[in-house]
């Protein structure tokens, strides 16, 4: 009889002991799901941000572009080559950082719907200075976005030195 109620006690200070671990367990799923919405909504945040900075970054990078075409800062090639790069920044970017592409990946997806090919691009980007082709080699999304800063900036003269190929008709002027 002792020996009963001795195993039927045990038996109840195991049942209490699952009980209380079973709560505190309840407990930390609840925080985790709390926490885990709480980072969810701050990444959701971020995201739409960097959207809104990619879309705005893209719409500043096309007018360079298309002001240095018109200023015949760039020749015909440069400016084909360039153009789409700039008019699809936000979706280069947005396809490297969310599907883990590197830049040829997200520029060959790109051009699919464009009349230009990588090809062509990676030849006008071999006659462009070597600080550019540099960030262009990088092959990331990061190194994107260095390279476009780069080339708009060099192009609109608003770096010390603007070190792209001029169009043929500026070099018989300055001749």
């Amino acid at each position: 009889m002792v020996v009963a109620f001795s195993v039927i006690g045990i038996l109840i200070l195991a049942l209490i002991y699952f009980v209380l671990r079973a709560q505190n367990l309840q407990k930390e799923l609840a925080l985790s799901r709390h926490t885990n919405k709480q980072t969810n909504s701050k990444i959701n945040y971020a995201y739409h941000n960097l959207v809104m900075v990619t879309d705005a970054l893209e719409k500043s990078l096309s007018s360079r572009i298309e002001s240095a075409y018109k200023s015949r800062l760039i020749n015909q090639e440069q400016y084909n080559a360039l153009s789409p790069l700039m008019r699809n920044f936000s979706t280069i970017v947005m396809t490297c950082c969310e599907k883990g592409d590197s830049l040829e990946e997200s520029l060959n997806k790109v051009l699919a719907n464009e009349d230009i090919t990588l090809e062509v691009i990676k030849e006008v980007v071999k006659a462009l200075p070597g600080n550019i082709r540099m960030a262009w080699s990088k092959n990331t999304a990061d190194g994107f976005i260095a390279f476009c800063q780069a080339v708009t900036a060099s192009v609109t003269g608003t770096t010390k030195s603007s070190n792209v190929e001029q169009p043929e008709s500026q070099e018989k002027n300055n001749a």
